[in-house]
């Protein structure tokens, strides 16, 4: 189960990252071994994720930026990478959420145009980066993956303005949820809650890979962790 967790992870992962560089204008490439990008992404995104434990130092020894060893199995540091930062898998198995009635005046949002994608991508930004953080519309998130339906990107909106973001890729075999970010004032509130369980499909797995401080939370949604990743930096 734990390979089969991680597995799902690195797939998802690996999906949801070509469907944002392709909008970018990246070309990326995959075997059964690893995903790589084929040029440099915004510093957001991972340049390579290993897809299976049999992949080694040489599948990512010529990789720059920050790398994911999805088993957590390989010694990069011989290559001149350092260790960025360890994060869990976390997998929810297939089957029903709880009734949930969600925070109130919460509205939660479906990107489908330009201009919510912009402001899903502004959300997102200060969710991560505080409430004065700004991006050039675009720079990381480009409208131009509206074309994949497999991408879902979720703004929540208290009294008109955006407080939170999550993302997801639904691939045939499980729903990678990505991104989950509120506005510092409005934190504590459930809003990560509320758009993750809006992102999870009860009949396929989802995984993530949750910060720390996230990990009861996502616990609470039924998720278990399944392994660990490891992030390599080369910059």
């Amino acid at each position: 189960m734990r390979d089969d967790g991680v597995a799902l992870g690195a797939d998802a992962a690996a999906a949801w990252h070509a469907a944002w560089l392709d909008a970018l204008g990246i070309e990326s490439a995959r075997d059964d071994r690893v995903w790589r990008a084929l040029a440099p992404p915004p510093v957001i995104y991972w340049t390579a994720i290993t897809l299976s434990p049999e992949a080694g130092p040489d599948d990512l020894r010529q990789c720059g930026g920050t790398v994911c060893d999805a088993w957590s199995a390989i010694d990069l540091a011989p290559s001149g990478f350092t260790v960025r930062a360890e994060e869990p898998w976390f997998l929810r198995p297939p089957g029903p959420l709880a009734d949930d009635a969600g925070p109130d005046g919460l509205e939660i949002v479906r990107a489908s145009s330009p201009a919510e994608v912009e402001e899903f991508e502004l959300a997102s930004v200060r969710g991560f980066g505080g409430e004065n953080a700004s991006v050039e519309a675009g720079a990381i998130h480009p409208a131009e993956v509206l074309s994949d339906p497999h991408l879902t990107m979720l703004t929540g909106r208290v009294d008109g303005s955006a407080v939170a973001a999550a993302t997801s890729y639904r691939t045939p075999r499980a729903v990678g949820i990505y991104g989950v970010a509120t506005l510092p004032s409005a934190r504590g509130r459930g809003y990560a809650s509320a758009l993750t369980r809006a992102l999870i499909d009860p009949a396929l797995p989802a995984t993530l890979s949750p910060s720390p401080e996230a990990e009861s939370l996502y616990r609470r949604l039924g998720f278990a962790a399944a392994g660990s990743l490891r992030m390599w930096q080369r910059l």
